[in-house]
Formats: structure tokens, sequence, C-alpha cells
């Protein structure tokens, strides 16, 4: 049973673009925000992609190192604004899964992911349940973390109930009780950051991606029903189950 309106688009009928390569790809979003995504592997001498998480914990001055050189770096760049994803130590001996607004040297806003979507996750990381929602600035463009995204789905749903009973099954449970904010009510155009490993490892070997594409078309649909944003840009998305021939 379908509780949506019937003239709004189903799951099936949302536009989808891929693009699938490393380097440098530029792209125009539907508020008239452009960006250029750099993808990790370009970066891999300033970031730290591929640490595993238990490996971030005790490497928090190579992180801290690395972050000072984007700083650095974005000094060359100084009209640019950099939407850097990365761990954050802030008061805590566990990181933050962060996403930093960097520019000329300083940076200038960050948001933090509210919720893991693994146990591992959850253990490793610093995780802020009341993290206020972020748009990019001058824009309608809002940022969210991995998890994040399916995360602002169940807070579409008003019955507290269902939501509280999700939170529990879905190991969110710190999220029970708390003023979780995830989209401002202004965005139109959402960019999601990071969208690590979606399907998980158990997925049948080179199915990943089409249960990713099922799974985000459908987590976007219900966006798209249930506030104002029009548009989702997922970047650094990277199945944990690709076969070495896929990668």
């Amino acid at each position: 049973m379908s509780t949506y309106p019937t003239e709004r688009l189903t799951p099936l009928s949302l536009q989808e673009t891929y693009f699938r390569e490393s380097g440098v790809h530029r792209y125009s979003l539907a508020d008239g925000t452009n960006i250029v995504g750099v993808s990790a592997d370009t970066w891999r001498d300033i970031t730290i992609a591929g640490m595993v998480f238990n490996d971030l914990i005790n490497n928090q001055d190579l992180i801290n190192d690395r972050l000072s050189e984007l700083l650095e770096f974005s000094r060359t760049r100084a009209k640019t604004l950099f939407v850097i994803g990365t761990p954050l130590f802030v008061h805590s001996d566990r990181p933050r899964n962060s996403v930093l607004l960097i520019k000329n040297g300083e940076i200038v806003d960050a948001t933090n992911k509210r919720s893991g979507a693994t146990l591992e996750e959850n253990f490793c990381f610093d995780l802020v349940a009341e993290e206020a929602p972020l748009l990019l600035p001058g824009t309608n463009t809002a940022v969210l973390i991995c998890a994040d995204l399916p995360t602002a789905v169940l807070y579409t749903d008003q019955d507290k109930s269902f939501l509280d009973r999700t939170l529990e099954l879905s190991n969110r449970r710190h999220l029970m009780g708390k003023n979780v904010q995830l989209l401002p009510a202004s965005a139109t155009s959402l960019l999601v950051i990071a969208c690590w490993s979606i399907g998980g490892s158990w997925i049948q070997e080179g199915q990943a991606d089409e249960y990713y594409r099922m799974q985000l078309r459908n987590i976007v649909w219900r966006l798209t029903v249930a506030t104002s944003i029009k548009e989702v840009v997922v970047v650094d998305r990277v199945p944990m189950s690709l076969t070495e021939k896929q990668r």
C-alpha cells in the first residue's frame, strides 16, 4: 500500500546519472551551484583514503598533519570553497566523521556524521546526534555524510513509536530522544559525501552496483516526496564487494 500522492514520481521514474572514474569531475547542481569533484585516489598523498576504522584512532597525528597540508593548499586557491570529507579529532580520542568547508587556509564551517552504518563505525567514531544541518554558503545545497542519508529518510516519518523502534533495530539507539536535524527546510539539492560500502560484503559478487542503485533510488524517491529535496548527488561511493576487475 502506498501513502504517497499518485502524481509524484515513483522510484523507477527517477532520472539517474552515474560517473565512474578517478580524477576530476565537474557538475552543476539544480540550484546553480557548480562543484568540482576530485577523487580520493587522486589526493591520496594528502588524504587518508582507504584507512580502516581501527587505524584512524591510532593515527591522529597523521590525520592532523594531512589536514594542515590541505589547509595550506587551499591558500593557493583563495576563492575556492573546498568541501573535504575527513576524520576530525574534537575533544575526544575518537575522531568524528566530518565534512569540512575550507577556504583560504581556514575551516569556515563543518558538519559531523550523526549515525553509523555498522557496529564497528559506532565504536570507532565520535558520532554527533544533535549536529545542526548544513547548507553550502549562499546555496540551497545541504550536505550529509554517508549513512545519514538513509537516516534522513527515517526522520520523514512522523510516527514517533515507529521511528524509535526503527532506530533501535538499526543500531541507532543513541539518536533516540535527541533533537536530530538532518536537512535544512530550505534545501532543494543534497550533496552526500563518502557513501561507502552500501549493501555490504554479503551482496552477491558482482551485484553490488545494482543493489546500491536500487537502494539509492528508493531513498532519494522518498526524500523527494517527503521533503523539498529535488536532487541528490553522491560522491566517493565504494562498494565493498567489487571484484578487482570492477575496480
